[in-house]
């Protein structure tokens, strides 16, 4: 007979077809455009809050306020949905100035979720090297020209335990970093950001019971995740339409400037830039996110242990950069 501890590693997580929502997202849209649902308690399955096509009054959302209710959630399935008809109306408050560009991010993220999720898995990366350059350009359409300032995109951003989340995190992340260290160059910032979003491709190599384990991995298990960056740059290797720098973030961005990164553990005078900045705003992501083996941990634990490890593990100077932007209200 399994013990208790077993049978709660192989339960089914509650939230699984689900996805959360900031619950002040909610007030950018007037009617519930697909069906809310709230977790009233802890490993429950979400329960509907509200029906779509219903009004999303101010009655409505402060009683999720007073009852201390931070997410709202969507099924997985709605989201494409929900998130357009976010865009559209972040969109049209955006031109008046009503909202900042980082709930046009949010928005963003959660149109392109199930996009992403569904063309990474692809045998063939064709679509997701695709799909990335249309995202790469549109997170730098409305962040590069808009004076983002890196809290609030913090505060607004996802960081659920979702491919979409991380990867647009970090391209995110990656061309407001870009752009104080003085990188102003569309074309750059948008080949920047197309790197970000596919850093990670080769992890769709590494099986989910590796990637989903709720424990610390064994030797083996490392061994076949640190793996993951040269069998993302072996799949993208031949693609005609990426640049040396985009090859080398997928490839070196594990990689530390004292030499101890893998896969290669390279120097850090042969780390591409690009890649040293990719460092940086990938751990700080994968840090404040969740993981199946523990919880976040604080924006300011984060900025600590980058600041602490510049020449070292990061970047001097994009580690500097970074903790200085975060830093600033």
């Amino acid at each position: 007979m399994r013990s208790s501890a077993a049978a709660a590693n192989t339960a089914v997580d509650p939230l699984c077809g689900y996805l959360p929502v900031h619950v002040e997202m909610l007030h950018r849209v007037d009617r519930a455009p697909v069906d809310i649902f709230v977790q009233l308690e802890r490993h429950r399955t979400p329960t509907l809050y509200c029906r779509a096509g219903l009004s999303l009054d101010n009655h409505l959302l402060r009683g999720l306020g007073d009852a201390g209710v931070r997410d709202v959630y969507v099924r997985t399935d709605d989201s494409q949905d929900f998130g357009a008809t976010l865009l559209e109306s972040v969109d049209s408050l955006y031109e008046q100035g009503s909202v900042s560009s980082a709930d046009r991010f949010a928005a963003l993220q959660l149109e392109i979720c199930v996009e992403i999720e569904r063309t990474v898995r692809r045998i063939d990366c064709g679509k997701f090297v695709a799909l990335s350059d249309k995202v790469g350009r549109n997170i730098v359409s409305f962040i590069a020209s808009n004076n983002v300032v890196p809290r609030d995109l913090f505060r607004i951003a996802r960081h659920d335990f979702n491919t979409f989340t991380h990867v647009t995190n970090v391209a995110a992340y990656g061309v407001v970093l870009a752009e104080r260290l003085g990188i102003s160059d569309e074309a750059e910032l948008r080949q920047i950001a197309t790197a970000a979003l596919l850093h990670d491709v080769g992890k769709r190599f590494i099986p989910a019971r590796i990637l989903n384990k709720p424990a610390r991995l064994d030797p083996d298990e490392r061994d076949i995740v640190e793996l993951h960056p040269t069998r993302g740059y072996e799949d993208l290797c031949d693609r005609p339409e990426l640049n040396t720098g985009q090859l080398m973030v997928v490839y070196q961005h594990h990689e530390r400037v004292d030499g101890t990164g893998y896969p290669v553990g390279v120097p850090g005078p042969e780390i591409h830039p690009w890649a040293k900045m990719a460092a940086v705003v990938d751990v700080f992501d994968a840090m404040t996110g969740k993981r199946p083996y523990r919880r976040p941990i604080p924006a300011e634990d984060a900025i600590q242990y980058i600041s602490r490890n510049a020449g070292t593990h990061f970047d001097p100077e994009a580690a500097r950069c970074w903790v200085s932007a975060m830093k600033r209200a």
